[in-house]
Formats: structure tokens, sequence, C-alpha cells
């Protein structure tokens, strides 16, 4: 049964709704739709546009929910769980290498988190339990634009322990394949042509000139057969555009759009990153905040504004490119 959350009375509509087994909360606005999943780690586990849906989803873990709160030992519970590849949009903890037992943060990644909606605003918030591991705790803050194709992700990390922290926010967004990605570079930058390969994640370093190419500054990728590979850049804009080609309709393009911070340090040295799975039929849109020193008490949060649009073609011009990108 569907219901409308109440004092929620305008555009856009926020149902109370199942998704593929979890309870969740669904964000209608014109021809976008959100829906997060506040049981599995405060995620956006849906994105659709007209109907379609462009966001992946772990068909092994769905519907699953663990009662992380009741574990008492986080480590041991991680090691008996391993990575738990859930799906959707999350915000992680960067750098990677400094992950315990080298898996997400249990409480931050799939613990449940407490969730309010804004009667106004129609803003959706959910906000994580303490990390055990970490003592950050994280708000997530997803809130609709005016127009039916934009929305923000807002993300803070608060330090709740009595010393200080040094992490970055680091949004993923995992989405289905097939899709054409671009990434601007750096005329600065530090990579090779402007792109961080990622020589641990699968085959990066050998498939890189199939599938990595240039249309003048802009890194172009080719995510379309289940190859593992990862990429970066530290580029000076934080625009990162993947287009994708669902069966039976036009392309559409996803752009998500975050301010960088040059010269502070980045997690793993990039702004924008892409991942392509093997395993599963999906990539991963990356963007990274700054590493910060957080002080007890203090906080820092990140904006990412994301847009969904239909296109006639893949871009393939620089002008088209960068018109997508919203340089234009």
């Amino acid at each position: 049964m569907t219901e409308k959350i109440k004092g929620i009375t305008e555009l856009p509509l926020i149902l109370e709704r199942e998704f593929r087994g979890w309870d969740a909360h669904w964000i209608e606005h014109g021809s976008l739709t959100l829906v997060v999943v506040p049981q599995v780690g405060g995620r956006i586990m849906g994105v659709l546009w007209k109907g379609q849906e462009l966001s992946f989803v772990n068909p092994d873990c769905q519907g699953r929910v663990l009662d992380i709160a009741s574990v008492a030992d986080i480590h041991r519970a991680k090691q008996q769980f391993g990575f738990l590849l859930w799906g959707g949009d999350k915000t992680w903890l960067a750098p990677q290498g400094r992950w315990t037992d080298s898996d997400p943060f249990l409480d931050l990644d799939s613990g449940t988190y407490e969730m309010s909606v804004d009667p106004v605003t129609s803003a959706v918030t959910m906000i994580s339990p303490v990390c055990r591991e970490t003592g950050v705790q994280i708000e997530r803050t997803v809130s609709v634009g005016a127009n039916a194709d934009t929305w923000t992700v807002a993300s803070r990390l608060t330090n709740t322990s009595g010393q200080p922290v040094r992490w970055a926010p680091w949004d993923v967004d995992m989405m289905l394949r097939p899709a054409t990605v671009f990434m601007p570079t750096s005329s600065t930058s530090v990579f090779p042509q402007g792109v961080k390969t990622f020589d641990n994640e699968g085959e990066s370093a050998s498939v890189r000139d199939d599938v990595v190419r240039f249309v003048d500054d802009i890194a172009v990728i080719s995510c379309k057969e289940a190859v593992k590979f990862k990429y970066g850049v530290d580029a000076e804009e934080g625009r990162i555009l993947a287009v994708f080609e669902p069966a039976g309709r036009g392309p559409v393009g996803y752009r998500k759009t975050v301010p960088t911070y040059h010269p502070q340090p980045y997690g793993h040295g990039c702004v924008l990153e892409i991942f392509n799975s093997s395993l599963y039929p999906y990539i991963e849109m990356e963007v990274h905040g700054p590493v910060i020193d957080l002080q007890p008490g203090q906080d820092f949060t990140l904006r990412v504004d994301s847009a969904l649009f239909d296109l006639d073609a893949v871009p393939a011009t620089p002008e088209a490119i960068r018109t997508a990108l919203g340089f234009e």
C-alpha cells in the first residue's frame, strides 16, 4: 500500500513504498524518481528517469537487512560478512587504503540510518549511527531541485569522537552499464595525459589504451564490457558525465557536479573516478571531497549536484561534450 507522508502536499511527492524487499521512500518529481533506503547505509537505491531504472542493485543482497546495532565485535562481523556490495548511491570515507579489514566501515555502509522529511522543502535527511571504527557520523540530505531533473546530495561528516580524525567524503554511485563516461582533465595534472590508472584494480593498466581516449582535454572512457578497471582525474572542474543507452530508448545523460578544493589533498589524488565492474553490469561514478582534519565536534559538508537529461546521441564533438558536462 502506498501512503503519502503527512505534511507533504506539493511536488515533489514523497511516498512510503516497498522497494525490492526494503522499506523505502520514493521521491517523485516529474520525470525523476529517487528511491531512498535508510535501512542499508542511507542509500539512494533507485534512480529512475521516465520510469527507466538506471541504478544498479546487487541481486545477491536485494532486500537483505543486517542488525548492525546488535553486533558486539565489528571486526569479527566484517570478516564474517565480507565486502557487502549493496548497490545504489552512498557516502564512503576516503582514502580506501585506511579502511579496517579492507572493507567499508560497517556502521556507515550497512547500518540503519535515522530518517526525517522536511515538510516545507521535501528534503530527506538520513543520519548514520556513530561509526565505532572511526568516530565519524554521516548525515546525508537528499533534496530535489526546482526543475524535475535535478537533485542534490549533501554529505556531512561529523567527528563525534574525543580525538582528531582525518577523512574525506567520497560519494559513490553504482549505475547500470553500458555507458560512456566523460571527465575533464587538468593541464597541470601529475598523471599521464591527466588520467590516473589504478594499477591495483583489475585490468586497468592493460586495457587503458583500449577504453580511454581523449577529445581535447576531456577523457572519454568506454564502459561497455565486463572488464574490471578504474581511472581518475585531478581536474580543476569537478564534473563527471555518464551517458547511458537503455534498451528501447534514446541516450540518457547523467551529470554530477562537485566543488573542488585544490590545493587541499584528496584521498586518492583524484576529484573524480570511474570504476567498471567485471562481476556485475555496473559502473561507479565517484566524486571526492578533500581530506579534512576534524577536531572533536567539527564537521564538513560536501555538496554533490546531479542532473538527468535526454540526448539525441552520445556527444562526440568538443562542443557537445562540454555542453553536456554543463560548461556551456
